[in-house]
């Protein structure tokens, strides 16, 4: 039920007994995961999941409401994960995924539980994956530790999309990124659109991402996808739909660390380019304590999902203002809007 990996790609062994194949039922959502694997209700810990060789293990496999071990079902192979996600293709409709990335200090749990609400908020229409990286939910102060484990994450996420462009090729895949999770979302949309692929890449969302305005700028222009200044007049929403706030409090404490403006704060640094719709938070009273959790709020997901269906952000049905000042456009969630 768990699959090896090493630097070369999935290794098709089996490390523990099977069990019985993993079958995804209607609003099931899917896994994979390089954390620890654990025999309790958690799942997964914070720790990196690696073999008595240290070579990384990647679990992936089917969860459905309420997530604990009872509603879990690993897979015994990569072919059964790939199979059962095929299952979950609407066969009236175009086949299409969504991978959604957490961030830092998060759960495997409740990483799943937000990208089940993240599948019903956007209302996608194809399956869902969470990418769950060993994010450790012990304490605040191991930010820098988090950061660490995405690094020795990536490559294993790498290896899911070579994975899943092999086995469903063609088939448009989107992101949803949180946090420190816009990292691996550049790094897929890089991916695909770096093998020449026009429809591999659908769309992706970014919540409050933690990176640097200016990396995330290049990656995206290095992707075809942030050039020029914004239209004013467009007629479909942006491939890349970039959510930031002023009151972010994480994030402010981010920059202090890495001495330079992250791209989810509203700042002078804010990106403003052809290929991305940057939509201000700023006046919404959401996100928590920190200010940094506002992906679920409800009128966030209602503008998101409108995004998704190529809404433009001009259009009345996603209620944004028209903000212009130096260097382009962008558009501000207001709570009168609401």
């Amino acid at each position: 039920m768990l699959f090896g990996v090493c630097a070369l790609g999935f290794l098709l062994y089996l490390c523990a007994p099977a069990r019985a194949e993993c079958v995804a039922r209607t609003g099931a959502i899917f896994f994979v995961t390089d954390r620890e694997p654990l025999d309790d209700n958690q799942l997964f810990s914070g720790e990196w999941g690696t073999d008595a060789k240290h070579n990384a293990i990647i679990s992936a496999g089917v969860l459905s409401a309420p997530i604990n071990k009872r509603n879990e079902s690993r897979c015994s192979s990569q072919q059964a994960f790939i199979n059962a996600v095929k299952s979950q293709f609407d066969p009236k409709r175009p086949r299409q995924l969504l991978i959604y990335v957490h961030g830092y200090y998060t759960s495997f749990v409740t990483a799943v539980e937000t990208a089940m609400a993240l599948q019903k908020g956007l209302r996608f229409p194809g399956p869902t994956i969470v990418y769950s990286w060993p994010a450790r939910k012990t304490s605040v102060l191991a930010y820098q530790t988090d950061e660490a484990n995405a690094r020795w994450s990536m490559p294993h996420f790498m290896t899911l999309l070579g994975n899943i462009n092999k086995a469903v090729p063609g088939v448009p895949v989107s992101f949803a990124g949180y946090s420190l999770g816009p990292r691996f979302v550049t790094q897929g949309i890089a991916f695909y659109r770096r093998d020449g692929c026009n429809n591999c890449f659908g769309r992706a969302v970014l919540f409050a991402p933690d990176v640097s305005s200016g990396k995330l700028r290049n990656a995206l222009t290095s992707s075809g996808l942030c050039s020029g200044q914004p239209q004013s007049k467009p007629i479909a929403a942006a491939p890349v739909l970039l959510y930031v706030s002023n009151n972010d409090r994480a994030l402010r404490q981010s920059q202090k660390v890495h001495r330079n403006q992250r791209a989810g704060q509203a700042g002078g640094d804010l990106i403003l380019c052809n290929g991305v719709d940057s939509v201000d938070v700023s006046y919404l009273k959401g996100g928590g304590n920190s200010g940094h959790g506002y992906l679920l709020d409800p009128p966030v997901l209602e503008d998101a999902a409108a995004a998704f269906a190529g809404v433009p952000p001009t259009s009345a049905r996603r209620t944004l203002k028209q903000v212009s000042r130096d260097g382009g456009i962008y558009y501000e969630l207001l709570p009168s809007h609401n």
